[in-house]
């Protein structure tokens, strides 16, 4: 029983070894013909909040910047995560999270949405999160709309900046 599974595993070695030498090697040439499309990634990195402006479906706007809004972005290849933090007056306003969000999103030609797939809060399951997203001077800048459940959209203007 060991010799016939010996000589089968030769066979199978042999008949392998005999298909790679066979195959046919790829030249310089072939390679050439492959074309390869650049990603942007500029996107991707650790971004940190620096103006904010809030339309609400009422029409009432909220201006915010890093003096009063503590949001920052991750965003990996795949991935965005949202967390935003608040001084708290119990705690010496020392900085808590108070609210996270994440999921995956999709990126193509400045469009950008984000499939949000866990949060702190109710609703997210229902949340439409769809932005046109630029990056000038190195700040990322976000405008579109958040809907939820009710249908009703929210308009928010963002610039973050990279943080390191």
């Amino acid at each position: 029983m060991k010799q016939n599974l010996m000589r089968f595993t030769i066979a199978c070695a042999l008949i392998s070894t005999t298909t790679f030498a066979q195959s046919q090697k790829k030249n310089s040439a072939d390679l050439k013909k492959i074309t390869v499309t650049a990603i942007n990634t500029d996107h991707i990195g650790s971004w940190k909040l620096i103006s904010q402006k809030v339309t609400y479906p009422d029409g009432q706007i909220s201006m915010g910047d890093s003096t009063n809004v503590f949001q920052h972005k991750v965003i990996t290849p795949t991935t965005f995560v949202v967390t935003i933090e608040k001084k708290i007056p119990n705690y010496d306003n020392r900085k808590l999270a108070v609210s996270v969000a994440g999921g995956r999103y999709t990126l193509v030609n400045g469009n950008y949405e984000e499939l949000t797939q866990y949060a702190s809060f109710k609703g997210f399951e229902t949340m439409k999160v769809n932005y046109k997203l630029t990056i000038e001077d190195g700040k990322l800048h976000t405008v579109g709309t958040l809907s939820g459940s009710n249908g009703e959209s929210t308009i928010y203007d963002e610039v973050y900046v990279k943080e390191n």
